[in-house]
């Protein structure tokens, strides 16, 4: 029987997918910026492994082998035995749509939390609808989007709507206690530096793509509201201001960052939407009363040019992702189809040491005057900031458990981490600083 005394087991993180382009940086950041943990790391490939471990200056044993493959147990006992070896496991092994269910299962059956740097909407509210109460009555936190998807965003929106609430309170009436109106939040990530990314990162976008265009998203969706009976948000107030504008199929000027304004591909919008779904789920006194904000997500190009460049290679990747072919054409290709930005290589040396990013966040309150503003600063987002965020949260479950919003549940960091100070303490201290700026 394996020991549920997490305090007591081997490794304080356990890294699956260390033999991984983002997995080996994960592993390789734990150990040279927190030396006095106790690091594993994890996998399929053996040889591989050992490679890695012996990269890594881990000895033999942290090389834990661990396939995701049923093992013909009907448990997957071997891997449930492996996990059961960390108090929290780190998981780089993607896309987690079709290999990330078996270490979420392993790791409730084995009290060990997980974070993971999942990007998939589908997963996630295919984790919630399978795991959430076998990780709710078992104390396990399971938490997606870890890293680049979605920190920033999530963290900025929860950042500010809590400010707003903070400076507002008087003029806010009711909302379950927690202060002033929050009627809208925008979110505009601005990227320095750097001109690649790794291909792992595209396929995953492929098939995100092709779930939602082909109804598997939203069969999801709707198995989630079905298990939980979740009731609509109340309506807008008609004298809310209609704040932020959202990007519309041509580029905005965006005055705090100084770009033309795109609407985000990438998963944090549905990041957002899925910790407020969740926190109507965990906490509805507080929150089902709440109208929802209106949410803009978007990214900054330096000009009017770029940005027309980036739509037309959105439009050509949107219209062959919706069909089968398609999306064998740009799983084969996918530097062409991404003009030259997604490699098998990823990015340059010299990119990851330049390379940062920048989250502009605002959330409104009750009328047009009532704004707070943020930032989230950080290095190269993909390869070497994503393996900070993963590591500092991980530490966040570690050290401050007790700060956070809920004991267990299948949940994401917005939720979770969203109203825990010491989240963004560890977050600053591992180089991704948030701020909130002086009231306007």
């Amino acid at each position: 029987m394996l020991d549920n005394n997490a305090s007591s087991r081997e490794f304080d993180f356990l890294v699956y997918g260390a033999t991984g382009y983002t997995g080996k940086k994960v592993a390789a950041y734990a150990i040279s910026a927190f030396p006095s943990l106790s690091i594993g790391i994890s996998g399929r490939n053996e040889p591989k492994l050992r490679a890695a471990a012996e990269e890594l200056g881990l000895p033999s044993s942290a090389a834990v082998v661990a396939s995701l493959d049923d093992d013909g147990s009907g448990t997957n006992a071997a891997l449930i035995e492996a996990v059961g070896r960390a108090r929290v496991i780190l998981a780089c092994a993607g896309p987690y749509r079709q290999c990330g269910m078996p270490l979420v299962k392993a790791a409730i059956k084995a009290r060990t939390d997980y974070l993971d740097l999942c990007g998939e909407p589908q997963f996630f509210d295919d984790a919630l609808a399978e795991c959430e109460e076998e990780a709710r009555a078992g104390g396990v936190l399971i938490v997606s989007a870890c890293a680049f998807d979605c920190v920033p965003a999530e963290l900025s929106a929860a950042l500010v709507a809590r400010e707003v609430r903070r400076r507002y309170a008087a003029d806010g009436g009711e909302d379950g206690g927690s202060g002033g109106v929050v009627s809208g939040i925008e979110v505009c990530h601005i990227f320095g530096g750097v001109a690649k990314a790794n291909a792992t990162t595209f396929h995953a976008a492929v098939d995100g793509f092709n779930a939602a265009s082909n109804g598997e998203l939203k069969k999801s969706r709707d198995a989630v509201k079905k298990k939980f009976n979740i009731a609509r948000s109340p309506k807008r107030p008609d004298d809310w201001p209609k704040l932020p504008p959202t990007p519309g199929n041509l580029p905005a000027f965006h005055e705090p960052s100084e770009a033309y304004a795109l609407k985000f591909p990438g998963a944090d919008a549905a990041a957002i939407l899925a910790s407020w779904r969740y926190q109507r789920i965990r906490d509805p006194e507080r929150y089902s009363h709440i109208p929802q904000p209106r949410l803009s997500v978007c990214f900054g190009c330096p000009d009017k040019f770029v940005a027309a460049k980036v739509l037309g290679v959105g439009a050509v990747f949107s219209g062959l992702a919706r069909y089968k072919w398609g999306c064998g054409l740009l799983h084969g290709h996918p530097e062409f189809f991404s003009n030259g930005v997604f490699t098998e290589g990823g990015p340059t040396e010299q990119e990851l040491k330049e390379g940062y990013f920048c989250t502009h966040s605002a959330g409104y309150g009750k009328t047009d005057k009532q704004i707070v503003r943020a930032t989230c600063k950080g290095p190269e987002p993909g390869y070497v900031a994503t393996p900070r965020m993963l590591v500092a949260l991980g530490l966040t479950v570690l050290n401050h458990r007790d700060k956070l919003a809920f004991a267990g549940g299948v949940t994401l960091p917005g939720a979770l981490f969203g109203e825990c100070d010491e989240a963004y303490d560890v977050l600053k201290k591992c180089g991704v600083a948030f701020e909130v700026q002086q009231a306007e």
